[in-house]
């Protein structure tokens, strides 16, 4: 083989691998020529293209990064890695729009949030003016009924129209506290606790608070207590007597005229550790069909019109009690037929004590009951921060039953005055006052120069009752909280029991 044909081999040869061409067949050296011009011409080409590729990849390191490569009729390798690269950035455009959305959603979501922070705030702003507004008068209400009804002058209709005073004002709180635990369960402010307490005085106390409308309806009402149940648990007493009270009420409420109601408490099991309580309300009472059942623990559901025309009620107690009995992990059943009554069965855990024997179930039922020695040589004196001047002349009629002196201020600022000016043994300081609200009050006193004065025990008594008010009173300073309307003995337990505990401390 000569060296041409040899040449010419090699070149047709490259030119078969690199373009899978041929595109002469002889052996003369017009083919050489041709062969090698074709190959020239690719070779050049292929540069070109390649500096295409480097200056549009040079780019994408620059940021530009959605530049596409240029795709040929060549069909080679080159254009392989163009098309491999294009598909890279069609996924990188893909992802970049991804991520801009998701930039978006979260920004979106953010946004939520804090318009949901800024609504549980409004929320809670809302509730506390609320509670402020129809508290405060209704303290006024309470108490003068309460003074009177304890003053033996009174002829025995007068009382018992004061009587019915009383009553309306309480079913009045009642309503307002629905509204203010529902609140507190939804936002999950609500902590059950776990102390000793008595369930049969509980229920027999139950059956007292609820005496005057079953004697009105002339209703049949059996308390059937089954003798294993142990005298002591373990539990949030408050919290089953939030759920006796709504069952009882719900079913007092509906039974009609010389009724029947049968609430028994029975043992259902006993393990190691805790008891398991069965609590069931059964009426005779008009019943309800299968479609009001279904949504009977939702919110603001009353069981017809008939009824809510004719009883008093803000369709929240068995919502309330739906929810306590989840929080408390027990399980709430009711059965019903119209016009044949209904059936509310509860079972709840308690832990069984062991911080407390059986001798001792008299200081529990004594718990919440304060004992404290007052030198009775000694008059105290308190100081009443109050705007409201019918809230004031109770506060200081009832302290004076118990010989208290009261000195009363209207706002923040003068009390704060009046305790630098003279000496008291304790501040009574509302929380909503002009010029100077309580807390800023507390927190200025908290920062006098006397050791005394600046220590001295301040009580709130506010009608403002959100976890949050009582949260902010420890922050500032105030040593304990009593929400408006107020028991007469519980306030002077408590404000004796607050000098006591700081005398003993000095």
């Amino acid at each position: 083989m000569s060296k041409l044909e040899k040449i010419l081999a090699l070149v047709r040869s490259i030119n078969e691998d690199e373009f899978q061409e041929q595109l002469t067949h002889g052996d003369s050296l017009d083919d050489v020529y041709e062969e090698l011009l074709f190959l020239a011409k690719k070779i050049e080409s292929k540069k070109k293209r390649t500096g295409v590729i480097i200056e549009q990849i040079s780019n994408c390191f620059a940021g530009d990064f959605f530049n596409y490569l240029p795709i040929s009729e060549e069909n080679d390798e080159l254009d392989v890695f163009c098309m491999g690269f294009n598909t890279y950035i069609e996924e990188l455009k893909s992802a970049m729009v991804s991520k801009k959305l998701l930039e978006t959603i979260n920004g979106k979501l953010a946004e939520a949030k804090e318009r949901t922070e800024q609504l549980v705030f409004t929320k809670d702003q809302f509730l506390s003016g609320m509670s402020h507004e129809i508290r405060t008068p209704l303290n006024g209400i309470i108490g003068f009924a309460d003074l009177l009804l304890n003053s033996p002058s009174l002829d025995t209709e007068t009382k018992e129209q004061l009587g019915y005073i009383k009553m309306s004002a309480d079913v009045l709180m009642v309503t307002i506290n629905d509204i203010l635990d529902l609140a507190k369960i939804e936002s999950g402010q609500v902590v059950i606790s776990d102390k000793p307490f008595n369930l049969i005085e509980l229920t027999r106390l139950l059956r007292e608070i609820f005496s005057v409308k079953i004697a009105d309806k002339e209703i049949d009402l059996q308390l059937v207590i089954d003798e294993e149940v142990p005298s002591l648990l373990c539990g949030d007493s408050v919290r089953v007597s939030q759920i006796l009270f709504n069952l009882m009420s719900h079913a007092i409420k509906l039974t009609p005229v010389n009724g029947k109601i049968r609430l028994k408490i029975k043992l259902q099991d006993e393990e190691e550790g805790s008891y398991s309580v069965r609590i069931t309300v059964k009426d005779s009472g008009i019943g309800m069909t299968a479609k009001q059942l279904e949504g009977i623990f939702d919110p603001f559901v009353q069981v017809s019109n008939d009824v809510v025309a004719q009883n008093e009620g803000t369709g929240l107690g068995l919502t309330i009690v739906k929810k306590i009995v989840n929080l408390m992990n027990g399980e709430i059943v009711v059965k019903s037929k119209a016009n044949l009554g209904t059936k509310f069965t509860v079972t709840l855990p308690f832990s069984k004590s062991t911080h407390y024997s059986s001798s001792s179930e008299s200081s529990v039922e004594s718990e919440n009951k304060i004992s404290v020695s007052v030198d009775s040589s000694k008059k105290m004196k308190v100081l009443l921060a109050e705007d409201d001047r019918i809230n004031q002349i109770l506060v200081q009629k009832v302290l004076s039953n118990y010989n208290i002196d009261c000195v009363a201020v209207g706002n923040g600022r003068l009390a704060v005055d009046a305790l630098i000016q003279d000496d008291f043994d304790l501040v009574l300081m509302d929380l909503m006052m002009p010029v100077l609200n309580g807390y800023e009050a507390a927190s200025e006193i908290r920062k006098l120069k006397n050791h005394s004065k600046k220590n001295i025990p301040i009580l709130a008594l506010s009608a403002v009752v959100t976890d949050t008010v009582v949260n902010v009173c420890k922050t500032v300073g105030i040593d304990e909280y009593l929400s408006k309307p107020f028991d007469s003995e519980e306030l002077y337990n408590v404000i004796t029991e607050l000098i006591v505990k700081k005398n003993n401390f000095v």
